[in-house]
């Protein structure tokens, strides 16, 4: 492994920053960062005082000899017992991720009851992409034919992941989002922000028919975050989870 100083594994640079506020403080804290790259983050942890462990399928391309790196495919299984972390980070991972339903269910799997758990990944949802796909038929996080002839694939954003799909697999995994937030807002998202009011009517008309009824608890929380400024404005989703069953 190279002792050069790790290097971020996003063009979008500042998520780490805005990650950082929602991560544990106390020293010693079980931290897991899933699919870590050159280490980049986990070195900002191990600095933070955290306990850190780091899980890529690229283990080469690690820079940090002193943090343990577990070579693990994403798509299979993390190879830790369940309930082993205080907290699990995965920065811009999941879009690469062939299995959400796998993934998604080891990442709670291995937070132990009470932990964070902070995932980050381009925002399809909000105003400027959804006039993106509406226009061209590609989601802005992938505006143009994936290469299915590269060799890694996976290098692409092969399957971008919405709100609602990871509010699903967080609360099927026993969590439930705490915290939503972006990297920025998106200045072309100003002008049709000022139709929010509008989006609201629809949203609520259609996800409180009576037929709905039993699932108003459920609707009423889609609704919340799907309305946030972070859903329809920002330009990369952090959704921070807290697992279940533990103490604040």
């Amino acid at each position: 492994m190279s002792q050069e100083a790790p290097k971020p594994i996003t063009f979008h640079p500042e998520i780490y920053d805005r990650v950082v506020p929602f991560l544990p403080r106390a020293p010693g804290t079980r931290v897991l960062d899933v699919g870590a790259g050159e280490g980049y983050f986990s070195r900002r942890m191990q600095d933070m005082g955290l306990d850190v462990e780091a899980v890529d399928f690229l283990t080469d391309n690690f820079k940090c000899p002193d943090i343990p790196i577990h070579k693990t495919d994403l798509n299979e299984r993390i190879p830790f017992p369940d309930a082993s972390f205080d907290c699990v980070v995965t920065i811009e991972v999941v879009e690469h991720i062939e299995n959400h339903f796998r993934f998604m269910r080891e990442v709670m799997r291995v937070a132990r009851p009470g932990a964070t758990i902070i995932i980050t990944t381009p925002n399809v949802l909000n105003l400027p992409a959804r006039w993106h796909f509406y226009l061209y038929g590609f989601t802005d996080c992938a505006p143009v034919p994936l290469d299915p002839h590269r060799e890694e694939y996976f290098m692409q954003h092969i399957n971008p992941i919405s709100l609602p799909e990871l509010l699903f697999h967080i609360e099927r995994g026993g969590g439930e989002l705490v915290e939503l937030t972006t990297n920025r807002i998106r200045r072309s998202a100003w002008f049709p922000m000022a139709f929010q009011p509008l989006f609201r009517y629809a949203l609520r008309r259609k996800l409180f028919k009576p037929r709905h009824r039993q699932a108003r608890a459920l609707h009423e929380r889609h609704i919340r975050w799907l309305l946030d400024p972070a859903n329809l404005m920002g330009r990369v989703t952090i959704a921070v989870a807290r697992k279940n069953g533990g103490t604040v």
